[in-house]
């Protein structure tokens, strides 16, 4: 019995070294200047060659975690290294993958895996929406998805706080996110190259 207590001790750290492994590489990324522009992250994942696409649906995975960059470079970052096609798919599907472990993730752990992850002022809207929207979560969810820009990310760590079961989020999210990945992306692509003086 204590052997087993012993082991769902450790089987609950593993996350939280995992979680903080990465902290550690995203200070260091931050360092040496990875995520300020799409042209540096676009330089960082191709040096991984053939393992460029798995290292950009990881990134997007933490990023849903984690938020760790300014909106949009990572998608811009992908539709311009891999096509506008291949782009939207890696993306949404380190995207989706991101959601559902987030999810699992505040599910198991509560509002202290939220309050570790979130700056304060995110953990204020965060709290906001949950105290507000908890009854009509799915409605919300299923809005947030279909606006582009909207806070889809925050509200799918507030379903993980609510009754919602897993299976009914994650169809949400199946049928809902590519959309919101595709109208947002392409919004920021054109935003982007517009800035750079292509159109």
């Amino acid at each position: 019995m204590n052997n087993h207590n012993h082991l769902h001790k450790y089987i609950r750290i593993i996350p939280i070294i995992g979680l903080l492994f990465f902290l550690v590489l995203i200070i260091y990324a931050y360092q040496h200047g990875i995520f300020r522009s799409t042209t540096s992250l676009q330089r960082f994942i191709q040096q991984f060659g053939e393992y460029a696409v798995v290292i950009f649906i990881l990134l997007q995975i933490i990023q849903v975690i984690i938020p760790i960059l300014p909106g949009g470079i990572s998608s811009v970052a992908g539709l311009l290294m891999f096509g506008n096609g291949w782009g939207l798919l890696y993306s949404c599907i380190g995207l989706i993958i991101g959601e559902a472990i987030g999810f699992l993730l505040v599910r198991y752990y509560g509002v202290s895996f939220v309050q570790l992850i979130l700056s304060p002022k995110k953990y204020q809207k965060f709290d906001q929406l949950l105290t507000q929207k908890t009854k009509d979560i799915k409605k919300v969810l299923c809005l947030t998805m279909l606006i582009p820009f909207a806070p889809d990310d925050l509200v799918c760590l507030v379903a993980g706080l609510t009754k919602i079961s897993f299976k009914e989020y994650i169809q949400i999210v199946l049928l809902l996110k590519p959309w919101s990945v595709g109208a947002y992306s392409l919004i920021m692509l054109y935003l982007f190259q517009k800035a750079q003086g292509n159109f």
